[in-house]
């Protein structure tokens, strides 16, 4: 008892929705992953970018000469940094001065629109 059996040409209807299926689940995982991915790159970028100027300012301030004028010289909010569009960085030194200690602290703290979280920078500084 033989049972001939035809040979199959192409794919059936049901073989056919199934491979849909799961490339359509697959393209939309890859959208997803992609769509994070960009957000995620951007943001690392801003917080590259924020960490920079803050740096910068921090250095900037720890090799200026005249310790007692650092409050007057550098405490500002600036805004419209050449190179860095968006951004807004802010500076605060508080002094502590007792019969035993004298340091100031520095803080820079960097916004921009971009960043969900502000970059921050703290640094104490001595006279010599």
């Amino acid at each position: 008892m033989t049972i001939s059996m035809r040979a199959r040409k192409g794919l059936t209807l049901i073989e056919t929705m199934i491979a849909l299926v799961i490339l359509t689940g697959a393209m939309l995982g890859m959208g997803m992953f992609v769509t994070r991915l960009s957000h995620t790159s951007g943001t690392g970028y801003e917080m590259s970018m924020a960490g920079d100027l803050a740096v910068a300012r921090v250095e900037q301030i720890k090799a200026y000469p005249v310790y007692s004028t650092l409050e007057t010289k550098f405490v500002a909010t600036e805004t419209g940094i050449a190179g860095y569009p968006g951004f807004k960085r802010q500076t605060y030194i508080t002094h502590t001065s007792t019969s035993t200690k004298d340091y100031k602290v520095v803080t820079v703290v960097v916004t921009a629109t971009a960043l969900s979280t502000p970059m921050k920078k703290t640094s104490i500084i001595a006279a010599f």
